[in-house]
């Protein structure tokens, strides 16, 4: 019996028109014609996404030890463990497993299962994790960083070169981390960089040190500042925003100027941008310091409960919604703001470095920031990567979903089963770019659990 195939122009409009993201993956792997218009470069930028998916988190049950001198795992028996989200489950699971469930240690034994169990997240992007490794305190060794990259998706652990270096890269230093994987990648898995930001142990500056998939060692560290030139001691944010080919890390100096580290992620060159506007609200304003030093106003122990009350750690770094700029997301005045990057070239190219004047876009919809101000303390402690959607933690230890766009805000505790004592890393899969990886390498069974 003869089959009729429809134009391929029909069929592209078909899959463009379904809506259901688990739907149009299942297609694409069921049928390799359609896995080629899928997985199209215009196919892929054509199509609707939905809002970047928040799938789930990476934890353990307790904190890491900051005693030096000791594994910061010492004590804590606990597994790393993904945990999911109401939602698609890109992880094949709709319930907690730990991590080396998804990932087969290349003796197979349980002391490697060990290793991978008692590992540290560090950092997710795209359906990468970086995890760093500890050994026993007897065979700790403060100068050496131990990493691994732990692809879920496809069940590979790769552990990498050690790096010993004069970076502080302990479990109480805030240091920059990123794990970067690139769309040219092969069928065991995209090609990746890892990239780290760490302060200098004996001169005041702080480093680069990059690791590229497949090199057999670190690359030379890379000078990124001076931290006394500049008078910038710590940075705001651990995890980088990627844009334009770059990773961002976002810095504030003494005099409350924003600060945005710019690594190319393919040369490794470095350079150092400073924000004139916006800037830092600060703690305490010389307005209130001049109104109690004056004796009018409320009292010093008022104003520090209210500034305490305010929305802290909302200053945080994300992308616009094409991807194409930086955006800065800062609270300042009572107001969340939005302020956009807008030094562009004559070749349309964004400028980096020196110095630069962001554009104010737009304040976040004031009944969100009302709704953020009544809970007890809030925190932000995670950004989607477009700037939309924020995790906020109180000191009642809740979990709430902040909705930018829509000024919505939803309380989600009751999916984040680890607190108050655990490590919280959420991963957050961008959609054109999960596709692009993973059509062609991996069966859908293994993408999505069936219900």
């Amino acid at each position: 019996m003869s089959t009729t195939t429809l134009p391929e122009k029909v069929e592209r409009e078909i899959l463009l028109r379904l809506d259901d993201v688990p739907t149009l993956f299942r297609c694409a792997a069921a049928c390799k014609r359609w896995r080629r218009l899928v997985a199209a470069p215009s196919f892929l930028q054509q199509r609707r996404w939905p809002r970047s998916l928040l799938v789930g988190y990476f934890t353990r049950r307790c904190r890491v030890s900051m005693f030096p001198g000791t594994s910061p795992t010492a004590g804590c028996n606990s597994q790393l463990t993904f945990v999911p989200l109401p939602g698609p489950s890109l992880l094949g699971c709709t319930s907690r497993r730990p991590l080396s469930s998804f990932v087969v240690p290349a003796d197979g034994d349980d002391a490697a299962a060990a290793v991978v169990d008692r590992s540290v997240p560090l950092a997710t992007r795209d359906g990468l994790l970086l995890v760093r490794l500890y050994p026993s305190d007897d065979d700790l060794e403060p100068d050496v960083v131990r990493l691994a990259v732990c692809n879920p998706l496809a069940g590979t652990w790769e552990v990498l070169p050690e790096l010993d270096c004069d970076s502080r890269f302990g479990p109480s230093d805030g240091y920059g981390r990123d794990i970067i994987p690139s769309i040219a990648g092969d069928d065991d898995g995209p090609a990746y960089r890892v990239l780290l930001i760490g302060a200098d142990k004996h001169k005041s500056q702080y480093n680069l040190h990059a690791f590229a998939a497949g090199d057999a060692s670190w690359s030379a560290p890379v000078m990124c500042f001076d931290m006394m030139d500049r008078q910038i001691w710590s940075m705001e944010k651990s995890k980088a925003v990627v844009c334009g080919g770059h990773a961002h890390w976002l810095f504030v100096s003494r005099s409350h100027h924003f600060h945005i580290l710019n690594v190319d992620i393919n040369t490794g060159h470095v350079s150092l941008t400073r924000l004139l506007l916006p800037t830092q609200e600060e703690f305490l304003p010389k307005d209130l310091i001049d109104s109690l030093k004056r004796g009018g106003g409320a009292t010093l122990r008022e104003i520090i409960k209210r500034r305490l009350s305010d929305l802290a750690c909302f200053d945080r770094l994300a992308t616009t919604s094409d991807g194409a700029r930086l955006s800065l997301l800062v609270y300042r005045g009572g107001r969340l703001e939005v302020w956009t990057e807008q030094q562009i070239d004559g070749d349309g190219q964004r400028k980096l470095g020196g110095e630069a004047k962001w554009l104010y876009t737009r304040e976040i919809d004031h009944k969100l920031t009302e709704l953020l101000q009544q809970l007890d303390r809030p925190s932000c402690f995670w950004l989607g990567k477009k700037g939309d959607t924020a995790l906020v933690r109180s000191e009642e230890e809740r979990i709430y979903i902040a909705y930018l766009d829509t000024a919505a805000l939803q309380d989600v505790t009751q999916h984040f089963h680890d607190l108050p004592r655990g490590m919280i890393l959420p991963m957050e899969i961008d959609w054109p770019t999960f596709f692009m990886l993973r059509l062609g390498s991996l069966s859908v069974e293994f993408c999505f659990a069936k219900e």
